[in-house]
């Protein structure tokens, strides 16, 4: 909940939700543009220490398919000044909810990572975290499981403000039939559009910017040494700046090797990147006071006279794949591009190098390090599943709205290995009474445990 919204208004509240919309067959590019699929409002009743009000809205649609069963929505609704308590409403019912007010601490630039699960490649969290540090940004990063070790390594840099962790557990509906919510095989990409949704919220009041990114997105600015004015520059170029609501960065595609037997340096894995001359559709930084939520990695449309600006002198390494080699990289000794555009602001590789290594100086992550892992177990199987069973849809925008499937990691199986431990996320979740028009579920108590498995959901 805010207090003082850039565009929301004041004492504005944002609710983000995983509806069943019961497969309404409406025209979808419509809803994007404001038309509603029924009637139903959202109903809230707060209070303060002196007053209480009831307050009604209708939802806008995310989520712009009908592929799966559950889909996102987001609502405001202005409420009291100083509210300490909210209920949704349904009819004579209510539900009691919990809430939280926007982060209130300045950051020019805030890089939200897409939830991560059976995540592996703490290489690539080591490489990115200080890039961004480094050029002025603060990683956000969503979290459903990861191995143990790599688990540790985050919450060890998290404790030193390089990036901040938020728990993103499934959704859960007890004794809810699943043609009615299903949490498991009908929410899209882990319910993608809500966290980044979530994420541009949290940060609306605080950060000038806001980026849409994966872990294995690195953005270097070229136009200036931080991220914040080469966004400035971005903006003074077009001629209309106060429509500009996100800019867009092509994706460039590059393969990583990383090397067993060694310590780790950012240095080798920047210098074994070979160009894969390949780029595609990609991720956006939103100025955030112009946009209340997206879909996945950006809006499927823009709010009347909103643009967007795509970036041309610059681009994303997108790390679209990683081998393991038991070479010296000391034996490579070509300069890739990606270097190279460190070089172009005359920074040192050993600058981020260094700063790395005085974090491996920390007496606990030095004992983290040594059990970090040293083969990928569910990398190679996700990628051959995802590359064979729906990327050939997603590439396409028009299929992707058409065809069938509800895209996300559950068409993939996970075989587990004894071998390969996780940290899952995991929360307290309540059986809710049945209430018309609308059942709200939540949950609270989040908590990390290693019980679970290395699953998606």
């Amino acid at each position: 909940m805010s207090n003082n919204c850039k565009c929301l208004g004041n004492n504005s509240l944002a609710i983000v939700l995983s509806i069943n919309l019961k497969r309404s067959k409406e025209n979808f590019i419509g809803l994007q543009y404001g038309e509603l699929p029924d009637t139903t409002e959202i109903e809230v009743l707060a209070r303060n220490k002196t007053t209480a009000t009831v307050v009604k809205t209708n939802y806008q649609r995310i989520t712009p398919h009908d592929n799966c069963l559950m889909l996102t929505v987001f609502a405001t609704l202005q409420l009291l000044p100083d509210t300490n308590f909210i209920a949704m409403v349904s009819g004579v019912n209510m539900t009691i909810i919990p809430f939280k007010t926007p982060s209130y601490q300045k950051r020019n630039v805030v890089v939200c990572i897409s939830p991560l699960y059976v995540t592996e490649q703490w290489q690539n969290f080591l490489l990115v975290v200080h890039i961004y540090k480094k050029f002025g940004a603060h990683m956000h990063l969503y979290f459903i499981s990861a191995v143990t070790s790599f688990f540790e390594l985050m919450w060890e840099y998290q404790k030193h403000d390089y990036l901040t962790i938020q728990p993103w557990d499934r959704m859960m509906f007890p004794f809810v039939p699943g043609d009615i919510a299903d949490a498991y095989s009908q929410v899209e990409f882990q319910n993608l559009a809500a966290a980044q949704t979530d994420c541009l919220l949290q940060y609306k009041e605080s950060a000038q910017y806001v980026a849409l990114f994966e872990l294995s997105d690195i953005l270097i600015p070229k136009l200036a040494p931080t991220f914040i004015k080469e966004f400035q520059i971005l903006l003074e170029r077009s001629k209309g700046t106060k429509n500009v609501a996100y800019f867009e960065y092509q994706k460039h595609h590059y393969e990583a090797t990383v090397y067993n037997h060694t310590i780790f340096r950012i240095e080798d894995m920047i210098r074994s990147l070979v160009n894969m001359e390949k780029k595609t559709l990609g991720n956006i930084v939103i100025i955030p006071e112009k946009l209340n939520y997206t879909w996945m990695d950006r809006p499927f449309s823009l709010p009347g006279g909103l643009r967007s600006i795509t970036v041309e002198d610059n681009e994303i390494i997108h790390l679209a794949n990683i081998s393991w080699s038991e070479e010296n990289p000391r034996n490579i000794s070509n300069h890739t591009e990606f270097s190279r555009s460190l070089e172009f602001q005359n920074i040192s590789i050993s600058e981020i190098e260094s700063n790395m290594k005085s974090m491996f100086e920390n007496e606990r992550i030095a004992e983290i390090l040594p059990n970090l892992p040293n083969f990928y177990y569910f990398y190679d199987m996700l990628k051959e599943c995802f590359e064979g069973r729906y990327y050939r849809i997603l590439r396409n925008r028009r299929n992707r709205l058409k065809n069938g499937i509800c895209p996300g990691p559950q068409i993939c199986s996970f075989v587990q290995n004894d071998a390969v431990k996780c940290v899952h996320v995991n929360a307290k979740h309540f059986y809710m009474h049945e209430i018309r028009p609308i059942t709200y579920y939540f949950a609270t108590n989040y908590f990390y445990s290693a019980d679970i498995g290395c699953y998606p959901h």
